[in-house]
């Protein structure tokens, strides 16, 4: 089972910020071959907040991630990164999006050996 844990910061957003920066709404992930990677997830994360997503191999946390920055689609479901759904993205706007999101995959080298 994946976990999110979080902690809610003390920073401050400017105004106009949504306070929500993402959120997910009964989303789910089903493969071609019928593999269910994620079944009705409901996800809201505000703006500050720092988050650990855990869970063994295989628990969704690879789909998660892939369906926030829009590499995959939800087979069902709402998703809202920054005021943007990633899944309705194409081209220069869903490039503008991958550039405010940062994420460091698990084999992605950061230096070289």
């Amino acid at each position: 089972m994946t976990q999110v844990l979080e902690d809610r910061s003390t920073r401050r957003a400017p105004q106009d910020a949504p306070q929500t920066i993402i959120q997910l709404q009964q989303v789910s992930k089903v493969y071609p071959n019928g593999s269910q990677a994620l079944i009705d997830i409901n996800l809201e994360v505000k703006r500050g907040d720092f988050l650990f997503i855990t869970g063994p191999s295989g628990s969704g946390k690879s789909t998660l991630l892939k369906l926030l920055y829009g590499e995959e689609r939800p087979s069902q479901g709402e998703i809202v990164v920054d005021r943007d759904a990633p899944d309705r993205l194409r081209g220069d706007r869903l490039s503008h999006l991958r550039r405010r999101i940062g994420i460091v995959f698990q084999d992605y080298k950061l230096l070289p050996a």
